[in-house]
């Protein structure tokens, strides 16, 4: 059975790496996107994906969803699981 293609924003997020994963895992072609806000290390959301970044499952896309093609990026894409949010309580 062929699996859909997901899309799951938030991607280098605690939740979302953790679902992006699973989904993988699955065998669901997963596009990840994050925008790398400046408010969070770095270093720790690119350690939330590296298990999976070279997956041949797995298409990253940095960026800012306001900004982004959103109707090219999901052209294909069956499930949208929004994860994205500004990290942090008390930045939010």
């Amino acid at each position: 059975m062929k699996k859909s293609s997901c899309a799951v924003t938030g991607v280098a997020g605690f939740i979302g790496s953790h679902l992006a994963e699973k989904l993988i895992a699955e065998g669901y072609k997963v596009i990840g996107i994050d925008s790398f806000e400046s408010n969070y290390p770095r270093w720790i959301k690119e350690r939330n994906i590296s298990g999976f970044k070279s997956s041949s499952l797995f298409n990253f896309v940095e960026g800012n969803l306001l900004k982004l093609n959103l109707i090219e990026i999901f052209r294909d894409v069956y499930y949208i699981f929004h994860e994205a949010a500004q990290s942090g309580v008390r930045n939010s």
